[in-house]
């Protein structure tokens, strides 16, 4: 059996996804710019005879340079922490960009792309060299890899006629293929291959050479930081010259693989509890929610004890690094602020919240999974201003009930005859024993070691997708959790009067005690929860709005807020505009994905843009 190496390369101080196997080793590319911890396992390219100071300019050329001088295998194989290659022998289906594409990378996709031991070993033995499958340079909108490289903004068409010119002195043999490749139709992307060991040998000898004299004669010195990367750019044209070579050659046996995009690869963070008594507290937004986050993160911050430790993950989905890193300047000695990219684990539900609820409610169904190892998590909305030390509220003892939460006054002034079709959907639908007992999920204590007991995140999210819950994860909490509730006193959740309508038009028809409940909690409210679809932040004449913009004025974002609520509008597009966008959706929903007709028409598309 062959040695079989596949090198993936991953970015330097990046946590990204690892796959793990046989036949695969992971290697961090520009190792000599690695500052953080290097993960178990991974391999460093700045060992032996390397280059992986240049890799700046070289990308992941670096990774194949160390390999080539340092690794002995029959085959050696290239790609990337978020591209791997097919070898299902049945073609899948492709997207739009010519390859397949998958949200995240499990067991099941694995599967679909055949990549256990024995069906590698199978695929990559048949042949002597394999190739990432062309693209059509129309699914890149070019004429040709020239016009391709030349309609790059970033890049400089000379570089890689110096190339071509450098082919020419010192392989004259391939400079006729290299001249019809980068003439022609096909593109083969991303430097990704598989190689016998003596072809190997020698495409790297050859592009190597070639990629030194280049440097030698060329002047990158006020290039941007992608121009910069230009000798990984040519060493990408490269490896397609280099298989269009070996065709007009002949004599081996060459194949192309299906290339996988996985679109999520960030590395979920391991959650651990720390010690006894740590109070850990979980929040969800998006990108968009990021200002309304950082505002509630500082009132909570604001009110914890310095005798306690105060574990705060916010989950998520698409919170750039760069909004992390500022939420995290509001850690201090006992409050740490870790990000968890839910993204894998939500993948295939659709999670589709109602009226101005986001898909980020049902985060909070993760919890027992992601936080198995704490007896008790307290969960907030972001639309909150914290004006007490939740760990009073953490401290809440539950027994074996599953949660701990407040009374909806809202939800039961509807149902006491405020709005009688609410009555008959809480009768129909949710078939609750009692109204009155519908909490309001925006804050909950719960009982991770019950909850594990009780159901599986799976069963709630299935819930989820049925569609017919008016109040999203709200409703499904108050179907499950029936008569296992610990309530809290209303201070601990204290709507607003959402429009300066909620309070003496809806939850005055509420039962007396749960009236007299709501406006005893109004004199000090613990957590003002601004639940609804008008906010502080779109009119500051909202109820409770000084005690938002009190915080929002110590924060960063407060002129952002400021801009926001001043109804600024992009440009109307133009009729045209409208139209063209109204035929491309309609093509996308008609026409097969990978078609050459698909292609052609999101080509125009881009023109007429």
């Amino acid at each position: 059996m062959s040695k079989i190496k596949l090198f993936v390369t991953h970015t330097s101080n990046r946590k990204m996804m690892c796959v793990w196997h046989p036949l695969i080793y992971n290697v961090i590319a520009g190792s000599d710019f690695q500052t953080e911890p290097v993960p178990e396992g991974m391999l460093l390219d700045n060992t032996g005879e390397n280059i992986s100071f240049k890799n700046k300019s070289y990308c992941e050329l670096t990774t194949q340079y160390w390999a080539w001088k340092n690794q002995n295998a029959d085959y050696y194989g290239f790609c990337h922490y978020r591209r791997y290659f097919s070898f299902n022998p049945v073609r899948l289906q492709e997207a739009d960009c010519g390859c397949l594409v998958y949200p995240v990378f499990n067991e099941k996709i694995s599967n679909e792309l055949q990549m256990d031991e024995y069906s590698m070993h199978r695929y990559i033995e048949k042949y002597d060299f394999l190739i990432a499958k062309g693209i059509p340079m129309n699914a890149l909108q070019a004429k040709s890899v020239y016009q391709h490289y030349q309609k790059a903004s970033e890049l400089h068409i000379k570089d890689l006629d110096l190339m071509i010119d450098i082919l020419r002195e010192k392989y004259p043999a391939i400079v006729n293929t290299a001249e019809d490749y980068i003439r022609g139709k096909i593109f083969y992307p991303c430097n990704m291959f598989i190689m016998k060991k003596e072809l190997f040998q020698q495409y790297s000898e050859m592009l190597f050479s070639v990629l030194e004299e280049f440097e030698s004669r060329s002047d990158m010195s006020r290039y941007s930081r992608e121009g910069v990367r230009t000798p990984g750019h040519l060493g990408e044209r490269m490896i397609g010259i280099f298989y269009e070579y070996l065709k007009k050659k002949g004599g081996y046996r060459l194949g192309e693989l299906q290339m996988a995009l996985i679109e999520q690869t960030d590395e979920e963070p391991v959650c651990k509890r720390k010690k006894s008594g740590t109070v850990p507290v979980v929040l969800a937004a998006n990108e968009k929610y990021v200002p309304i986050l950082y505002i509630c993160l500082s009132s909570i911050i604001f009110y914890v004890s310095d005798k306690r430790q105060y574990d705060i993950y916010i989950f998520h989905t698409d919170i750039k690094a760069d909004c992390q890193k500022e939420l995290q300047e509001l850690q201090k000695e006992n409050v740490t602020i870790t990000f968890v990219n839910v993204f894998k684990r939500v993948t295939g539900y659709r999670l589709k919240a109602k009226e101005h609820i986001t898909a980020e409610t049902f985060y909070r169904f993760l919890i027992p999974d992601i936080l198995g190892d704490y007896p008790k998590v307290v969960y907030l909305d972001c639309d909150m201003i914290i004006r007490h030390d939740v760990a009073e509220l953490f401290d809440v003892q539950l027994g074996d009930n599953l949660l701990g939460a407040a009374v909806d006054p809202d939800f039961a002034g509807q149902c006491n005859g405020a709005n009688p079709d609410t009555e008959r959907y809480c009768n129909e639908i949710l078939k609750l024993r009692d109204p009155f007992t519908y909490f309001q999920a925006g804050v909950l204590v719960l009982n991770v070691v019950e909850f594990q007991k009780s159901f599986s995140t799976a069963k709630l999210f299935e819930m989820s997708d049925t569609g017919i819950y008016r109040y999203s994860d709200q409703d499904i909490l108050n179907i499950v959790c029936e008569g296992r509730v610990t309530y809290l006193d209303m201070k601990w959740n204290m709507v607003t009067d959402c429009n300066h309508y909620r309070w003496h038009y809806v939850i005055k028809s509420a039962p007396f005690y749960i009236m007299d409940a709501y406006e005893k909690a109004r004199k000090n409210p613990y957590i003002i929860h601004y639940a609804g679809a008008i906010k502080p932040w779109k009119n500051p004449k909202e109820d409770f709005a000084e005690e938002f913009w009190k915080v929002a004025r110590t924060t960063p974002y407060y002129e952002q807020i400021l801009y926001d609520m001043c109804g600024q509008k992009e440009k109307s597009p133009s009729v045209k505009v409208m139209f063209v966008d109204m035929v491309r959706r309609t093509a996308k929903k008609i026409l097969p994905q990978g078609s050459w007709i698909r292609r052609t028409v999101g080509g125009i598309y881009w023109r007429l843009k």
